[in-house]
C-alpha cells in the first residue's frame, strides 16, 4: 500500500511541474503574474469593470443590447476596449445656418392681408445644457441667437420699400429619446423674439418693432466624429400681434427656420463614470446596409413667396403658409459608408395667401395657392452609425392657382415647373424603419402674362417635413 501511495504521489507531482509553465485554459482565472501592468488608476478601472478581482467577466446590458462577456484567451480583458458610447450629459455650444420664412397678416378696419411672405438665409449661435435621464431618455436648454436677411421688397417708379425680419432669439427646452447610441431625436419648445424693420427708400432712419411668442420644433441630432455633433432642426415661431397708427392697423407674423448646425461637447467622456452609458464596445448597426427600395409617409409645413412683375415696377413678397403631406417611394445603393440614391416624391397642400375687403358699397376677396406638387430628385450622403446625412437635387413641378371673387370674379390656374435642392437626416429607428428630417427649397419659372395682362408671377416655395419609411 505505501508504495502504491508514493508512486502516486511521483506521478501527480510530475504532472505538476510538466504543467507549470502552460498558459492559463479558457475562462480559467489567471494567476497574478498573467495579468496585464497596469498603472494603478487603471487596473482599478479595468476591475471595475470585472464581476470579481480575478479576472472573469460577467454579460453587460444596455438599452435591450446584450453585450458578450469579454474573456480573452489567456483570461484577462485586454488593456483598452473599443470606443464605448458617448454620455449625453454636459454643456455644449454651436454654430447654425439655414434658410429662414416669415409671413405678416396685415389688418385693419376694412380689410386683411395674409400674404406678406419671405424668404432668406438664416446664420446664428447656440449653447446649451443636456442631461441623460436614463439609458434611452435626454432633457436639455438651450439658448439661441440669429440674424437673419429675410426680407420682402416693393419697388417702383416712385421708390424702394423693404420690409424684413432683422434678428431673432429663442430660449428653448428640448425632451428626446436616443435611437441608437450616438443619435438623438428630440422635440422643442420655449419663447422666442423676433425683430422687424422697415425702410424706404430716399428716406432716413426707418421703422423697427419687436414681437413676442412662442417657438416650437424637432430634430435630429448625431455624433460625427469626437466631441463633434451634426443637428438638423425645424423651428416655427408663432407671434402675438401688434398694434400700429394708434389701433388703426394691425400686424401678426408667423415664422419659420430649417438649419444645420454643427456642436462642440466640449464635456464629452467615455461614458465610463455615468450610471447610463455601458462599459464595452458599442451595440451593432441595426441595419448593416442601406441597399434596396424603400416607400414612406412625410408630413410638415410648407410657404411660398411669389414675385410679382411689370414694367413699371415688382413687388417681391405675396406669400402664404399651410401644411403639407404625401407619400415617397426611391432606391439607395451603399458603397462603404457613402449611400446614393433616386426618390420619387408627391404632396398634397401647400402654401396659400388670402387677401378680403369689406367696403361698405362692395366686398372682394381673393387667393393664391399651391395646391400639390410632385418632384424626382436623386441624393448622396455620409453615414455616421445608423444615421445618414445627406443632400438632395431634381426636377419638381407644382400647380398654383388663383382666384378672386366680388368685384372682378377670375380663376386661373398654372403648372410651374423648376428646380429643388435640400437636404436632412435620417436614421434607423429598427432594421426596417427608419425616420427623417428634411427640407426642400424650389425655385419656379416665371409665368408670363398672367390672364393676358402685363403682369408676370416667379414663385418659390419651400417645405419642412418629417418622414417615415419602410426599407426592403
Amino acid at each position: 500500500m505505501k508504495r502504491i501511495l508514493a508512486s502516486t504521489a511521483l506521478v501527480l507531482l510530475s504532472e505538476s511541474a510538466a504543467m507549470a509553465g502552460s498558459p492559463v485554459r479558457y475562462n480559467e482565472p489567471p494567476t497574478p503574474s498573467q495579468l496585464p501592468a497596469y498603472p494603478t488608476g487603471e487596473q482599478l478601472r479595468e476591475r471595475g469593470r470585472n464581476d470579481d478581482a480575478t479576472g472573469s467577466i460577467g454579460g453587460r446590458s444596455y438599452r435591450g443590447r446584450a453585450y458578450a462577456p469579454i474573456v480573452s484567451k489567456d483570461g484577462y480583458v485586454p488593456a483598452r476596449p473599443v470606443a464605448p458610447p458617448p454620455t449625453w450629459t454636459g454643456f455644449y455650444v454651436g454654430a447654425t445656418l439655414g434658410t429662414g420664412w416669415a409671413k405678416f397678416r396685415l389688418s385693419d378696419k376694412w380689410s386683411n392681408f395674409d400674404g406678406v411672405g419671405m424668404f432668406g438665409a438664416s446664420v446664428g449661435a447656440t449653447a446649451g445644457f443636456d442631461y441623460q435621464f436614463s439609458p434611452s431618455i435626454v432633457a436639455g436648454i438651450a439658448a439661441d441667437g440669429n440674424v437673419n436677411t429675410t426680407a420682402a421688397k416693393d419697388s417702383s417708379s416712385f421708390g424702394e420699400s423693404t420690409f424684413r425680419e432683422a434678428a431673432s432669439w429663442a430660449l428653448r427646452g428640448r425632451l428626446g429619446t436616443l435611437t441608437a447610441d450616438d443619435t438623438l431625436v428630440y422635440v422643442t419648445a420655449g419663447v422666442s423674439e423676433v425683430f422687424t424693420r422697415e425702410s424706404d427708400s430716399g428716406t432716413t432712419g426707418g421703422s423697427s418693432a419687436r414681437f413676442i411668442g412662442g417657438v416650437f420644433g424637432a430634430g435630429v441630432e448625431t455624433r460625427l466624429t469626437g466631441n463633434l455633433y451634426g443637428r438638423v432642426e425645424y423651428l416655427h415661431g408663432v407671434y402675438g400681434k401688434r398694434s400700429f397708427d394708434g389701433g388703426a392697423s394691425y400686424v401678426h407674423p408667423d415664422t419659420g427656420v430649417a438649419r444645420i448646425g454643427l456642436i462642440f461637447r466640449p464635456s464629452e467622456s467615455d461614458g465610463r463614470d455615468t450610471p447610463f452609458a455601458p462599459n464595452g464596445a458599442r451595440g451593432p448597426l441595426l441595419r448593416e446596409s442601406w441597399t434596396g427600395a424603400h416607400i414612406g409617409a412625410h408630413g410638415g409645413v410648407a410657404w411660398g413667396s411669389t414675385k410679382l412683375s411689370d414694367s413699371n415696377g415688382s413687388a417681391d413678397g405675396v406669400g402664404g403658409a399651410g401644411g403639407s403631406g404625401g407619400v415617397l417611394l426611391g432606391y439607395d445603393y451603399q458603397y462603404g459608408r457613402s449611400v446614393f440614391g433616386l426618390e420619387i416624391d408627391g404632396s398634397a397642400g401647400g402654401a396659400k395667401s388670402t387677401a378680403s375687403s369689406a367696403l361698405p358699397l362692395f366686398s372682394a376677396n381673393a387667393q393664391i395657392a399651391y395646391d400639390w406638387d410632385y418632384s424626382i430628385r436623386a441624393r448622396a450622403g455620409h453615414l455616421f452609425g445608423d444615421t445618414l446625412l445627406f443632400g438632395t437635387a431634381g426636377w419638381t413641378q407644382t400647380y398654383g392657382r388663383l382666384t378672386t371673387a366680388g368685384l372682378l370674379g377670375i380663376s386661373a390656374s398654372h403648372a410651374f415647373t423648376g428646380f429643388q435642392l435640400g437636404g436632412g437626416m435620417e436614421t434607423m429607428l429598427t432594421e426596417h424603419v427608419g425616420a427623417r428630417l428634411e427640407y426642400l427649397h424650389s425655385f419656379y419659372d416665371k409665368y408670363a402674362a398672367v390672364l393676358g395682362s402685363a403682369i408676370d408671377a416667379r414663385p418659390t416655395t419651400g417645405k419642412a417635413r418629417a418622414a417615415v419609411l419602410y426599407k426592403f
